[in-house]
């Protein structure tokens, strides 16, 4: 049984683990992509106290972190009114529990926080282009393209 709850400092080591994951996962999608252990656990512990962010983990039976999902509510200094959104900005369910619907599970939660508790107007999800799994669970979910970024690479050996 697999169940989702806000992450607490005793989750982090496991969540950073998964953090790596993927960001390793991620460099086939962005090969520049650096990862370092102790910026990460720095920036987690701040966000758990923080509250326009949030942590949320998918555990199993004996309370292990077998995915996580983090998020934050940004403000938006372009738009007079409607201004309020929440940034989905990692997703991770490890490999041998993918497929059974916790990153939905986890998304649907973070909507959840973000629309009744923080009150946003719209949530956004970057996703690397190429990643379809992480494009087929959030467009099964009702997000729609909304805007696309073209990158050229400069000043690359090889």
């Amino acid at each position: 049984m697999i169940y989702i709850r806000i992450a607490t400092r005793d989750d982090l080591v496991s969540i950073i683990d998964m953090g790596e994951q993927l960001q390793n996962e991620s460099k086939d999608y962005e090969p520049l992509l650096t990862f370092d252990r102790q910026q990460s656990y720095d920036h987690y512990s701040k966000e758990l106290v923080n509250n326009s962010a949030r942590i949320i983990a998918a555990v199993d039976s004996d309370d292990v972190p077998v995915g996580y999902q983090y998020s934050y509510i940004s403000v938006l200094d372009y738009l007079s009114t409607d201004n309020r959104e929440c940034v989905l900005e990692a997703l991770y369910v490890k490999p041998e529990y993918r497929g059974k619907g916790i990153a939905k599970e986890l998304v649907k939660n973070a909507e959840q926080w973000a629309i009744s508790e923080m009150k946003v107007n719209r949530i956004k999800a970057g996703i690397y282009a190429g990643n379809h799994a992480s494009e087929h669970v959030h467009l099964k979910d009702g997000f729609v393209p909304y805007y696309i970024e073209y990158v050229k690479r400069a000043n690359t050996n090889g």
